[in-house]
């Protein structure tokens, strides 16, 4: 496709040509203060990429390349899921003070090293006869049992 050259103006005499315009879609998103307040906000949710492509109004390609090109972006996702971790351990933590036993069981497991332990105490005898000796006395008795036939004893 050919490029439109840019208008020519005149003035008098003089024949010039119009300053260049960038070509082009404006872009959909700016890393601006509100954009960026945004993106904050969606880490401390744990958004994922197709939330945040979502909640801006823009297609998820758009989104990872606005935050491929802006470091600033990224930042504050990183920002933002940092101040979302906190917040839920101090959610956590006042819920264990607030009598909560599980969250006080599940905040032991995770800092104390303590673990549900269920112990079976179980008893089995288990009785365990020699082969060799049972060997032994099936080969007498055969023995037995072919000299009593008439045999020389032999195996057969």
């Amino acid at each position: 496709m050919a490029r439109k050259k840019p208008a020519e103006t005149t003035k008098g005499d003089a024949v010039s040509l119009a300053p260049n315009k960038k070509g082009g879609r404006p872009p959909a998103l700016m890393p601006d203060a509100a954009t960026l307040k945004i993106i904050t906000g969606l880490g401390k949710i744990q958004a994922t990429t197709k939330e945040c492509a979502a909640v801006l109004s823009v297609t998820e390609p758009t989104y990872l390349k606005f935050k491929a090109d802006h470091p600033e972006v990224a930042d504050a996702y990183r920002d933002g899921v940092g101040q979302g971790l906190a917040s839920l351990r101090r959610r956590q933590f006042k819920a264990a003070e607030d009598g909560n036993a599980t969250m006080l069981v599940w905040l032991g497991k995770q800092y104390l090293g303590q673990v549900d332990k269920q112990e079976i105490a179980q008893t089995v005898d288990v009785t365990v006869t020699d082969a060799r000796t049972k060997l032994e006395h099936l080969i007498t008795r055969r023995l037995a049992a072919g000299s009593a036939a008439g045999g020389a004893g032999k195996p057969h």
